[in-house]
């Protein structure tokens, strides 16, 4: 009988579980009083969550008897977190603390997403963000490539080689070295242009006129002689067509706001202080002190 009971994990967690339990109040010289402990308490809300996860998840409610393990598993995980915060074993846990300020992140979003903006406020905002529902701009253009790894001189050949380009106008194109990503590229976006080779040859090549070869344009890959052939500007959409994206937008808008806010009033509930060795580490200039309350 010893063997087999020995062997049980249930009755070595039981067991653990009662030497911690025991050890924590012998050294603190007091037993729990039930008395001045607040009772765990089970509603109606919790019953019919506890059946619709099942239901969930099984496709079908659960049995009288089902039920019952489900609630004893909620009372014993209630009771065992209410034991495990009274004894500080959530105190310095970054685990728990991310947790927990996640949790009620989600519950200050869920507020936003419970709120319906009015069509005087969505207009207001698509005034006020056009841009955002806008088409991206776009922009085509021709390009050779100068692989400072294959010249001696990249520079010189590029210049060099910008004057012949020039001199036969829109003509034939002088041969360049290689590049994978292609000669020719067709109504790219800024953002698609900028994965490519970088977001400041980007935005170079956006700002250049159409019609005559320039450069020489430096990217990651080395450098580049470019011609744009069209330029198709960004393009305000109507507020009918992107009023899923606005209300979308609007609500992100309001998350951030009220976040700010209350993260904002948080701040002068507690106070934040930074003692002289935490200011050294943070090396910054203007860091406020803020009396803690």
């Amino acid at each position: 009988m010893y063997r087999v009971l020995s062997k049980e994990p249930l009755l070595h967690f039981a067991l653990i579980g009662a030497v911690v339990f025991g050890g924590y109040h012998w050294l603190n010289g007091r037993l729990p009083e039930a008395d001045k402990a607040e009772p765990i308490h089970i509603g109606e809300g919790d019953i019919q969550w506890l059946k619709q996860t099942w239901a969930s998840q099984w496709l079908r409610d659960p049995t009288a008897e089902e039920l019952s393990g489900l609630v004893k598993d909620l009372v014993g995980e209630q009771l065992l977190a209410r034991e495990a915060e009274a004894v500080g074993l959530g105190e310095n846990d970054t685990i728990i603390r991310r947790r927990l300020a996640q949790k009620l992140k989600f519950v200050i979003e869920d507020t936003v997403q419970l709120a319906e903006p009015t069509e005087d406020e969505l207009r207001q905002f698509y005034a006020s963000h056009m841009a955002s529902f806008a088409t991206a701009g776009t922009v085509s253009f021709k390009q050779i490539y100068l692989n400072p790894e294959q010249r001696k001189e990249p520079m010189a050949d590029a210049t060099a080689l910008l004057a012949e380009m020039r001199s036969k106008g829109n003509g034939d194109t002088v041969a360049g070295d290689r590049l994978l990503l292609g000669d020719d590229f067709q109504r790219m976006e800024n953002s698609a242009l900028s994965g490519m080779f970088g977001a400041e040859f980007a935005n170079q090549v956006f700002a250049l006129e159409p019609g005559s070869w320039k450069g020489p344009i430096k990217s990651g890959y080395g450098l580049h002689l470019v011609m744009v052939t069209e330029h198709v500007p960004a393009e305000s959409r109507p507020f009918d067509i992107v009023r899923d994206a606005i209300v979308t937008q609007w609500r992100n808008s309001q998350q951030n706001d009220l976040s700010r806010a209350y993260l904002e009033g948080l701040r002068k509930k507690y106070g934040v202080q930074y003692d002289e060795g935490s200011k050294a580490l943070l090396a910054s200039p203007g860091l406020p002190s803020v009396a803690a309350k």
